[in-house]
């Protein structure tokens, strides 16, 4: 069997808390990268002064390049992933643990599986200190999805997305790179792999996902489904709507993208979302204007599509109602 290239892509900003805990563990790797490529966004703290140390003593090599201005996670990883040489890429944050064979493992499927585009790992939460840690409920991803840009199917065949839990196939990335507008790396390469090939999940906790106070992700956020049930009907919209350049954004990009069932599906999906949330949120901006979408959803049967019918169609007319009055009185 050949030897496939491999290369982590490692981005830091102001790591130096977990970074040395994260170094160690891909120095341990049963099956090492051939390099590791180094984004670093503007580190005022000793990140860089701990990379170098570190470059020094592993058996591989670090190129690190420390960028002229702040990029931002997305656009750091952008570049951090398109520097690297390798064949098969594991994007890799500042302050998690991989397991051993993290490497190893992941490799194996893209080896075995040339069909396979991306890989993903389990993994296990730890907190700053390193102890197991169980996150607080996340409001169910099933019901989130119903306005979420991010489809149910897909959760459903692939659950995890993130990229610290990934292995990528460099060839993929030259199909869907650059990044389009506001998309996270991870989940542009998790929506648009499935257009030019298969995902994987790896039922094997690989990578020690560690939570803290300066997280990026909101993954573990205390707004819980348990929680936030009897509140449904409003965010929904909210996430709709915060969520349009995104939608905007794919629907340029996959223009230039094979057709396949997939995308065919996929496309469905957001088209219904913008039926529904879309009239919903012209309700609650522009009540006079639009007060009939609100029947038109009623009688056409979409508000019993998606969760708490009777609370959301209450809820856009009392939201449309306020949004006059508070126009009246301005004027």
């Amino acid at each position: 069997m050949r030897h496939w290239k491999l290369s982590v892509a490692l981005c830091t900003y102001n790591g130096e808390r977990f970074l040395q805990s994260q170094l160690e563990s891909l120095s341990c790797q049963t099956r090492l990268p051939d390099e590791v490529v180094v984004g670093d966004d503007g580190s005022s703290d000793s990140t860089l002064e701990i990379l170098e140390t570190w470059a020094k003593k592993v058996p591989f090599p670090v190129h690190i390049t420390r960028n002229e201005k702040n990029l931002g996670f997305a656009k750091n990883f952008e570049a951090t992933l398109s520097r690297c040489r390798g064949e098969i890429l594991f994007p890799c944050d500042q302050d998690d643990v991989w397991h051993p064979e993290k490497i190893e493992k992941m490799t194996q499927v893209l080896e075995q599986e040339p069909t396979v585009e991306v890989v993903y790992c389990g993994y296990q939460c730890i907190d700053q200190d390193g102890n197991p840690y169980l996150p607080r409920e996340a409001m169910d991803w099933q019901v989130l999805s119903q306005a979420n840009i991010y489809w149910t199917k897909l959760r459903e065949e692939t659950p995890q997305g993130a990229g610290c839990y990934s292995a990528i196939r460099k060839t993929l990335l030259e199909k869907i790179f650059p990044l389009p507008p506001h998309w996270p790396h991870d989940m542009w390469i998790y929506v648009s792999a499935p257009i030019f090939g298969s995902m994987r999940t790896l039922n094997l906790p690989l990578i020690q996902y560690r939570r803290h106070d300066q997280n990026i992700s909101d993954f573990g956020s205390p707004l819980t489904w348990k929680a936030g049930q009897n509140t449904y009907y409003i965010h929904s919209v909210q996430l709709y709507a915060a969520q349009l350049p995104l939608r905007e954004a794919l629907y340029q990009r996959w223009k230039a993208f094979p057709d396949n069932a997939y995308k065919k599906g996929y496309l469905e999906y957001l088209r219904q979302q913008d039926i529904h949330f879309g009239n919903r949120l012209k309700i609650e901006k522009n009540f006079l204007r639009y007060f009939p979408l609100a029947w038109t959803e009623w009688f056409s049967g979409r508000y019993f599509r998606y969760e708490q019918p009777w609370k959301s169609f209450c809820f856009d007319c009392k939201e449309g109602l306020l949004n006059l009055f508070q126009v009246q009185k301005k004027n």
